[in-house]
């Protein structure tokens, strides 16, 4: 016969240690002790679990998944596409050969393009490759090849081989433009390359991010109660307020049961937080300022300034490092005593109160004149009316003799 509970070890496994005088006398008549252990719902699998970090291969195409990589080449090439580039001899600018206004005839790819297209290139892959076609006058077209398709192999005597699409390529057709070079290495590297941890790391935010509510261990809600439950109660328990709750009927709850649920605001769901600084880290690889992400400003809640100060910030930390490579690379091209230069005038002027007040000093100091002023403004000259010349009337010679008083 069984009374209630079964004479067995206790949670501490000590059998019959400390057992009451009613439990030394059941066991005396014969009945045997069923214990009944409360029921407690096993949590060992409850816990938020961190994701394992992904073993895939980081490669362009993965970066340009993430949209504050594929905005900050966008705006650098953007950028670097609005800034013409001239050719000066000495200190006198002269015209601009033909293949650097349209340098990929074959392609019909013009300058502004071109320019762009290496600067994507240089970023994406810290490398740029242009392929020189030469003919009896000197330049006909530059092509950029994607760097991809090229193979690099280093000679004994230090020299490079290049092979584009697996055909061995002159080196003088072949203009190499790295961004980053460590010395001894043959490939430059760019923003992708040095920090693959950061963009590993915002794959990752993302992905956890995306699945959060399919994926992870955190419930929608909790029934609780005061109650101890068995498994089974506890489980038919549940079965029954999930059911009830797929056509969003009344949910009726027994054995004391009370339901509260589990909610998250947007930006805790998103970890919009743990986003925005990743993506803060980001813009800093690439050097372009964060309120081109429509990020704040560090240290206020500002989120634009005004359009000189933007310009000028991202030539300084993005834009200059693909400027100078790019025109040491142009001047290479060019005839010996000829050197190339963006034209950073429009892209780096300032706003029209600030150079009005400029004009201004360089008017009442005499060293510049109206039009000059004019000019670097892209107005024409005044042109002033002509002075009126007044002609002497002819005179007769009867007009020159007195006439005698009557």
């Amino acid at each position: 016969m069984v009374c209630g509970y079964t004479k067995g070890p206790r949670a501490d496994g000590v059998l019959g240690a400390d057992m009451g005088f009613r439990d030394r006398l059941v066991e005396r008549l014969g009945y045997s002790i069923k214990v009944t252990e409360p029921f407690v719902p096993a949590t060992e699998n409850r816990a938020i679990q961190i994701p394992a970090r992904s073993q895939s291969i980081i490669n362009e195409d993965k970066a340009l998944q993430l949209i504050p990589v594929s905005r900050c080449i966008s705006v650098l090439e953007t950028a670097i596409a609005q800034i013409p580039v001239e050719v000066f001899r000495d200190i006198d600018k002269i015209e601009t050969p033909g293949w650097l206004e349209l340098p990929d005839v074959k392609n019909n790819i013009n300058q502004s393009e071109f320019i762009g297209q290496t600067v994507v290139s240089m970023a994406l892959y810290g490398n740029a490759f242009w392929y020189i076609t030469r003919g009896p006058r000197g330049i006909n077209n530059v092509e950029l090849i994607p760097a991809g398709n090229v193979n690099i192999e280093k000679q004994d005597d230090g020299s490079y081989e290049y092979y584009v699409n697996g055909v061995k390529t002159p080196g003088d057709r072949i203009k190499h433009l790295r961004l980053w070079q460590i010395p001894g290495d043959i490939l430059g590297y760019g923003p992708l390359q040095r920090h693959k941890s950061i963009i590993q790391a915002a794959l990752d935010l993302q992905a956890y991010a995306d699945n959060w509510f399919r994926q992870s261990a955190v419930p929608t809600g909790t029934l609780t109660t005061t109650e101890f439950l068995s498994p089974e109660v506890a489980l038919a328990n549940k079965q029954a307020f999930v059911e009830s709750q797929v056509n969003r009927s009344v949910a009726v709850l027994s054995s004391g049961l009370s339901y509260e649920a589990i909610t998250l605001n947007p930006e805790e769901a998103q970890f919009l937080e743990n986003q925005k600084f990743v993506t803060r880290q980001i813009a800093t690889m690439f050097g372009v300022p964060s309120m081109y992400l429509s990020l704040s400003i560090e240290g206020s809640g500002l989120t634009y300034t005004n359009g000189n100060e933007d310009r000028k910030k991202l030539y300084e930390d993005g834009l200059q490092q693909y400027i100078i490579r790019i025109q040491e690379a142009i001047t290479d091209l060019l005839p010996r005593g000829q050197k190339a230069a963006f034209n950073m005038t429009e892209f780096l002027k300032p706003n029209t109160s600030m150079r009005y007040q400029a004009y201004q000093v360089a008017l009442n100091s005499g060293f510049m004149t109206v039009d000059e002023v004019r000019e670097m403004e892209g107005l024409p000259k005044i042109q002033l009316p002509d002075p009126v010349q007044v002609q002497e009337q002819p005179v007769s010679p009867d007009e020159n003799v007195e006439q005698p008083v009557t």
